[in-house]
């Protein structure tokens, strides 16, 4: 089966984040070696801000930006952030590939993440969320691309990485979030597991990486913060019509479990899923998916590894 994809990232410009300029130049070589490993057609795309021009002389470079954050509000924080759902306009303005890719700039994708993700599309799926794995920041440079794929990481909550099929997109129901600020893509989630028929978060999966092993980090100013987060919230109240809880993540477990598990995940409103799941309770739950149905549980052996392992 050949599926054909786009992704999009949004550049940087030294000028705009010289740090992340620097981090960037990983995420692109990542890119590149993925692209080549690859059995799929890729379109790979950067945009930017029409004020922060981008050259990479291997990725189409799709229309610039006109607008930013700066044109929806007053905020401390001053820098020309993109939407991201003009981001996602422009990938499906400017590409007729079959699936869409976002990703954020501080994301590398290791090698064999194009196939891998094909055949979850092959089997049937038709949105992905992939969370990311956190490598050591000593492993920072294109030339530690190696070693980074050796690395097996840590786990991360936060969802950076989509895949969808380019005909969920006129569904979605987006509001004016930003990039680089919490709570961008916690709305794209939420379209994506109330529009796609298959959608699937892969948690465990080690198909990216981001350098640095900090699980929060406080960036871009409490006002910008405070905005996203209404804006996620407004999506996530109109998106609860839309709703089906067994499509999604956690809802095969028992009530208690479940609810506890949204309620502390950062990521997500629990209102609209309490909602949701308390007037679906009859409604049939997807079977719990075993990692190995062969597998034994072996606790014991489990616990002394990690307690004997040189890590």
């Amino acid at each position: 089966m050949s599926f054909s994809f786009v992704h999009i990232v949004n550049a940087v410009a030294e000028s705009e984040n010289k740090s992340l300029f620097e981090l960037q130049k990983l995420t692109f070589a990542s890119l590149q070696k993925a692209k080549s490993y690859s059995n799929y057609t890729i379109e790979q795309a950067i945009c930017y801000h029409k004020d922060y021009p981008v050259e990479h002389k291997s990725f189409v470079h799709f229309p610039a930006l006109e607008k930013s954050i700066q044109d929806i509000g007053a905020f401390n924080n001053k820098k020309k952030l993109p939407l991201l759902k003009d981001i996602l306009k422009l990938a499906y303005d400017n590409s007729k590939a079959d699936y869409i890719i976002y990703s954020n700039a501080d994301i590398g994708l290791m090698l064999p993440f194009y196939n891998a993700i094909g055949k979850h599309m092959e089997q049937g799926h038709d949105a992905i969320v992939v969370n990311r794995r956190r490598i050591k920041s000593t492993l920072n440079k294109p030339e530690d691309l190696d070693l980074i794929y050796t690395e097996n990481g840590k786990d991360h909550l936060g969802f950076d990485m989509f895949v969808f099929k380019r005909d969920l997109l006129p569904k979605f129901i987006l509001n004016n979030t930003c990039i680089g600020i919490p709570f961008v893509g916690n709305d794209l989630f939420y379209n994506l597991f109330c529009f796609a028929n298959n959608p699937v978060l892969l948690t465990q999966q080690h198909l990216t990486f981001h350098i640095g092993l900090e699980l929060i980090k406080d960036w871009g100013g409490s006002d910008l913060k405070n905005h996203n987060y209404r804006e996620f919230r407004k999506t996530t109240k109109a998106l609860l019509p839309s709703m089906q809880i067994a499509k999604f993540p956690g809802a095969e477990l028992g009530f208690l479990k479940r609810h506890l598990k949204w309620l502390m995940n950062p990521t997500i409103s629990y209102p609209e899923m309490f909602i949701c799941d308390l007037k679906q309770l009859g409604v049939k739950r997807p079977a719990k998916k075993n990692y190995d149905p062969n597998y034994k549980k072996q606790s014991y052996y489990e616990w002394l590894l990690k307690k004997v392992n040189f890590d």
